[in-house]
């Protein structure tokens, strides 16, 4: 199915940047019969089911954007056929955004997309990383800890494997990751009275382990992916980019914090500073021009 923008006047209004208007953006949703990567999200089943997470992707886009939206509902998770699917796209595809796939399949992909000369992959699952790393530092921001002097805990740290790296790269000084078989000889409750943040991916810690000071990803991704997807998108699309670098998704991070109002996590999806604040700053990452001003 595909769905068609004109361009006209729902998306912010370029300044100075690339012409989005006519660039084509594949949302590509992964669902199959039995399929955890599908059906679940860190820790918990997810509400919304990848077919309808594409068509809300999709949606996102063309309200907050001037590109295309083209929905690709697929029944299969083998790379090998993904990528097929990625690569026979038509070639004003700029960039490819995938639902229900686990981050090794996801990985596999993505490097075989770019190997072939594709467009650019990126998954529910990289929006999420940001997202999450952008409620670690407002939640440190919170207990007036700089990021520097911040100590987080992440369970469950190999679902979302980008997530300690932009941690690191948004600045935060000190990084430990905790599992369930270190529980008897370190206990999670024991390890956060001397840590700041536990980031709870695997969905694993017990109540009261580290009250408002946890994050963790919703059951409906949807809710954090969509505060980062159209501004990356904007940024990224036009110019040729190739592949998500950590620098980018810190990039996200730094956005996302810096207008994340001081009683808040994170900022709200309709906030109307949002979708250009991380065009702006995924933008300054790469050394493309500023596609979108901030919307008055």
């Amino acid at each position: 199915m595909t769905n068609n923008y004109d361009g006209g006047a729902s998306g912010p209004p370029s300044d100075g940047g690339p012409v989005l208007t006519g660039i084509s953006v594949a949302v590509v949703a992964v669902s199959t019969t039995g399929s955890k990567h599908a059906e679940h999200t860190a820790g918990s089943a997810r509400t919304r089911p990848p077919w309808v997470a594409m068509e809300d992707y999709a949606a996102l886009i063309r309200e907050n954007t001037p590109m295309r939206a083209l929905c690709l509902p697929v029944t299969t998770g083998d790379p090998h056929v993904l990528t097929e699917r990625i690569l026979g796209l038509p070639t004003g595809v700029s960039a490819v955004f995938v639902v229900g796939l686990g981050h090794r399949e996801s990985a596999s992909v993505a490097r075989e997309v770019t190997e072939r000369g594709g467009p650019v992959v990126l998954t529910e699952l990289d929006v999420l990383t940001a997202a999450v790393a952008a409620a670690t530092i407002t939640t440190l921001r919170r207990r007036s800890v700089p990021p520097r002097a911040g100590r987080v805990v992440v369970t469950g740290a190999s679902w979302a494997p980008l997530l300690a790296p932009v941690l690191i790269a948004s600045g935060v000084g000190d990084l430990s990751s905790w599992h369930e078989r270190d529980a008897e000889a370190f206990p999670l409750r024991r390890l956060m009275d001397h840590n700041d943040v536990l980031v709870d991916l695997a969905g694993c810690a017990p109540d009261g382990a580290a009250v408002g000071r946890t994050v963790a990803v919703p059951a409906d991704g949807f809710v954090y992916g969509a505060l980062v997807l159209p501004g990356l998108l904007a940024a990224l699309c036009g110019h040729g980019v190739r592949t998500l670098t950590v620098e980018v998704v810190a990039a996200c991070v730094r956005a996302l914090a810096l207008i994340t109002p001081a009683d808040r996590v994170l900022p709200s999806v309709d906030d109307r500073l949002l979708v250009s604040a991380v065009a702006r700053h995924v933008s300054r990452a790469l050394g493309h021009p500023v596609p979108y001003r901030d919307q008055q």
